[in-house]
């Protein structure tokens, strides 16, 4: 009887133990390093979520890179020069295909005037920390896209030319590369 007895213990033992062993659930040091990954985690990347600055100067780069590219393959496209014209105090540059009358052009897109301002939505906070070519405001294309500087009705090869965009104290540098007419950010 004693064996009958120890066996049915025996496996009333070994349905507790299986019963305890398959529970699942997390130890509290488990629970403790998740919470201490996450901590470090939020201490890291919340900050950098605070201002995106360098996300709206790129963007204000990215725009004027491409609006200077669409000015040089249309001066190509149409055998005529092409004029970006920049106004720092009023925090602009406008596409114009005639300086004598200006003429800003037609914006393939909106159908407006091509004119982009700086310093309102999404732009906000951007502004022109520089814009020079060979001294001058305005950069002009010629039916092969080599890049000129503009003054006053006189146009000269391009020597050296760049805009450098800031937004707080971020800033990036939009370039334009002599002769060849590659445009560059910096």
């Amino acid at each position: 009887m004693r064996n009958a007895t120890d066996k049915s213990r025996a496996s009333l033992i070994v349905h507790r133990s299986s019963f305890i062993v398959s529970r699942p659930g997390f130890t509290l040091i488990e629970i403790l390093m998740v919470v201490v990954i996450l901590g470090i985690m939020s201490a890291v990347i919340l900050p950098q979520l605070g201002t995106r600055d360098d996300l709206k100067v790129a963007s204000a780069a990215r725009t004027l890179m491409a609006d200077m590219l669409y000015a040089q393959s249309r001066a190509v496209a149409l055998q005529k020069m092409q004029y970006v014209v920049f106004n720092t105090a009023a925090k602009k540059y406008d596409i114009m295909d005639s300086m004598s009358p200006q003429n800003i052009i037609a914006n393939p897109v909106t159908g407006a005037q091509y004119e982009q301002v700086l310093g309102v939505s999404p732009l906000t906070n951007v502004t022109f920390s520089s814009v020079s070519f060979d001294g001058n405001t305005v950069l002009a294309f010629d039916a092969l896209g080599t890049p000129y500087s503009y003054n006053a009705g006189v146009l000269n090869a391009l020597n050296s030319g760049s805009v450098v965009l800031k937004c707080n104290t971020n800033q990036l540098t939009v370039s334009v590369q002599p002769y060849s007419g590659e445009i560059k950010v910096q």
